[in-house]
């Protein structure tokens, strides 16, 4: 199987500091790829060559065979890549609703962001909406859709943002620690809509996440970074059974 995602001998410096030191590893089509490791380890820097935030010093990142290290990351979510943050980014001041719509921006003409505050029409508007609101039936958020996104719980926070990444109509989607800040059964909750978002969207998942029974649990394949540094790579089993994953990243919580 030829890998949707291909990052291959990436390094990233900052300012003579290497946070990336020749990583490579792959995505299957339709696999839920775990990315673990410590504080500092590498991992949001990872997300952000992945996503063109951060330039690559060297190596190639592929996606769907074609070459999108120099992408600009404007033109990323056009070829059906999404991400979530770590630290959520709506827009308070915006109801649930329009926060997930703008996540379809790039499917609509110029003109969009206007129809959304009530300034001119856009004619395919009224479908995204369409798609908008079953979304957030399917997240639980169809009785929030009105309220502002501001003040809402941080667990709901974090299902409006999928719902926006959702929204864009993606085919590999990275998540950046989506359980950070939930309860315990909030975790388990996600969890599954996780892997039943993977089946109805047919999605390839790129899963950055500190709770590691809910990662493991989901998880087809494991990438470990230390200081930068790909360390292991195997199913969740494989990683589990590596004594340095064990001692320095899982402990107890294996």
């Amino acid at each position: 199987m030829t890998a949707l995602l291909e990052v291959r001998d990436v390094g990233i410096e900052f300012g003579g500091v290497r946070a990336l030191q020749d990583v490579s590893f792959g995505v299957d089509p339709g696999a839920i790829c775990g990315l673990i490791g410590p504080n500092g380890a590498g991992k949001t820097t990872l997300f952000n060559a992945i996503s063109r935030v951060y330039s690559v010093d060297r190596g190639t990142i592929r996606f769907a065979g074609r070459d999108i290290t120099a992408l600009p990351a404007d033109r990323i979510i056009g070829l059906g890549i999404a991400r979530t943050l770590q630290n959520v980014g709506l827009f308070g001041a915006l109801s649930v609703f329009d926060n997930v719509l703008l996540g379809a921006h790039h499917r609509l003409r110029p003109g969009f962001i206007n129809a959304i505050f009530g300034r001119g029409a856009v004619t395919s508007v009224a479908a995204v909406e369409d798609e908008a609101w079953e979304l957030l039936g399917r997240l639980g958020l169809d009785g929030v859709a009105d309220h502002l996104a501001g003040g809402l719980p941080f667990g709901t926070l974090k299902r409006i943002e999928l719902a926006r990444a959702l929204i864009s109509n993606p085919r590999f989607l990275m998540l950046d620690e989506p359980a950070n800040g939930l309860s315990h059964g909030e975790v388990d909750e996600l969890a599954e809509v996780v892997l039943e978002i993977r089946k109805r969207y047919d999605l390839t998942v790129l899963l950055v996440e500190h709770h590691m029974r809910m990662l493991m649990r989901i998880s087809d394949r494991v990438v470990v970074l230390e200081n930068g540094v790909k360390i292991a790579d195997g199913t969740p089993g494989e990683v589990k059974a590596d004594p340095k994953v064990a001692a320095a990243y899982l402990g107890n919580a294996a």
